[in-house]
């Protein structure tokens, strides 16, 4: 009997120190992914900087400090910054650069590689188990591994565009004012911050203001029924359906330039009646609102059209009688996969991104 007590202690002690010290390794697992994704994030963060211009910023050491510094932060072990398991560069498809087991390829080596995009780092922890130290096992390790990339974010807001405000504003416009980085400004007219007004006539298409008829299906460029069977309209009340409150504000594309991408969208001509009281839910909340950017545009009043390029965070100060919007532009954005390339549209404050890839 003492014997099987002995036989059935030791079974139980085994399967608590199985569940007990197995979960905790789970946890130890999650700890080490989660350092090793901060980890390669911080430096591809570091390398965003480098392909936008940023050479004072954008250098090994920060690269490789950024690394340390998130690891140990988020507690992994002190990455070793050297062959064989240190941080290397990868190229935009995750290809170690200049290649595999070269020196030139680890971070801190001194140099950001030509062709880098990112980082794959590694980390880990090493843990005493509680139950399991009993018979002997002493320590256990769990390793990580995290791929991420960095630089220009491409393509738009989501895939259906569903948080767009239903007004496209043209590229010149961003390429002639600069960006707002403060508060509305409504006394000094050459500040950043001083509301430009879009007038009818000027950027927009004949007959057009601005508005876009993306708060439907189908053709929506201008086409009467039964063509249009998306149910565009072109009226007043469409507009006011489409614009707002905030809650209601309605999509148009998918991301602009990719294959199949929606982008090139009908105008909603001239309309009669003040839509103002639909912005004021922007305007009063001061929010900044996410517009089309447009390049290129066709046609006139039920039949124009604007090709969407990009797009802009853009902070209304006024919509008056639906045919003059107005407000600042805060800054050009493109949320996505990153790319190395300056993307489409390419206007000035094309934004620097990070992609966690693997």
């Amino acid at each position: 009997m003492l014997v099987l007590f002995a036989l059935s202690l030791t079974v139980v002690v085994l399967g608590v120190g199985l569940l007990i010290d197995g979960g905790n390794a789970l946890v130890q697992r999650r700890g080490s992914q989660n350092a090793s994704d901060f980890g390669a994030l911080a430096g591809a963060r570091i390398i965003a900087e480098w392909i936008g211009g940023d050479t004072t910023n954008g250098t090994d050491a920060n690269v490789k400090a950024a690394i340390a510094n998130a690891v140990t932060t988020n507690g992994g072990a002190a990455p070793t910054f050297a062959s064989p398991n240190g941080p290397v560069y990868v190229n935009q498809g995750g290809t170690v650069v200049p290649s595999a087991g070269a020196a030139a390829s680890y971070v801190g080596n001194g140099a950001i590689p030509t062709g880098a995009a990112g980082v794959q780092v590694n980390s880990d922890r090493t843990w005493r188990p509680f139950f399991l130290g009993i018979i002997g096992v002493n320590n256990w390790t769990a390793a990580a591994s995290a791929t991420a990339t960095g630089g220009f974010s491409a393509g738009g807001p989501g895939t259906d565009g569903s948080d767009l405000f239903p007004a496209g504003i043209s590229k010149s416009f961003f390429e002639t004012f600069p960006f707002c980085s403060g508060d509305i400004n409504l006394t000094d007219t050459a500040s950043a911050c001083y509301p430009k007004n879009l007038t009818p006539g000027n950027l927009n298409v004949p007959g057009g203001f601005g508005w876009l008829k993306f708060g439907c299906d189908g053709y929506g460029l201008g086409q009467d029924p039964p063509a249009n069977i998306g149910g565009c309209g072109n009226d007043s009340i469409f507009l006011k359906d489409e614009i707002g409150p905030p809650s209601k504000s309605y999509g148009c594309c998918t991301q602009a330039g990719l294959s199949g991408s929606l982008d090139r969208i009908g105008s909603l001509p001239g309309n009669k009646v003040d839509v103002s009281t639909t912005c004021n839910d922007y305007i009063n909340n001061k929010i900044t609102v996410t517009v089309p950017v447009w390049d290129t545009a066709g046609g006139h009043g039920s039949g124009a059209w604007y090709h969407i390029k990009g797009f802009a965070g853009f902070q209304l100060t006024g919509c008056s009688g639906g045919k003059d919007i107005s407000g600042v532009w805060r800054k050009a954005f493109f949320d996505g996969p990153t790319t190395s390339t300056n993307p489409t549209p390419g206007f000035p404050g094309a934004a620097l991104g990070v992609q966690l890839v693997h």
